[in-house]
């Protein structure tokens, strides 16, 4: 009914908890758990649907969201771009501004170079440690020791 074994599973334990603090076992016990354990997976079902439909309402405005109905795919993605963004807030000035200018204003080197007052060659040696940085940081998130 769930589609899911640890939900059923999480269902027949609430209902044979339920069926155990009862204050006089019912007259059927096997009868009443298997009712009672249908009407957990139904509640279960109906929750999940109302939670992801919620969830869905919730994130639709976000630019992370891209149509994405999974809450899990959501979340990893606000996750993600909440370290994206402490990573580049703790870059160096000098390499967070040409990165901020080629992946905000789409500039290309020669424009980040352009705009800055800058040798090409420069523009390119601080986009390089900017990414090797926020790199080696998002795999450190990803894998910690």
């Amino acid at each position: 009914m769930l589609g899911c074994s640890h939900l059923a599973d999480d269902a027949i334990q609430e209902a044979q908890v339920a069926l155990w603090k009862l204050p006089e076992p019912p007259p059927n016990p096997g009868a009443w758990l298997n009712r009672a354990i249908v009407h957990r997976c139904k509640h279960l079902r109906r929750t999940a649907r109302r939670r992801d439909h919620h969830e869905h309402i919730a994130s639709h405005h976000c630019e992370l969201h891209k149509g994405c109905d999974n809450p899990l795919h959501v979340a990893i993605a606000h996750e993600t771009g909440e370290l994206l963004t402490q990573v580049l807030d703790t870059l160096p000035a000098e390499q967070r501004t040409p990165l901020e200018l080629f992946e905000q204003k789409d500039l290309g080197y020669q424009g980040i170079a352009d705009r800055l007052q800058l040798p090409i060659g420069t523009v390119r040696s601080r986009l390089s440690r900017a990414r090797a940085t926020v790199t080696a940081a998002m795999r450190r998130h990803a894998h910690p020791e």
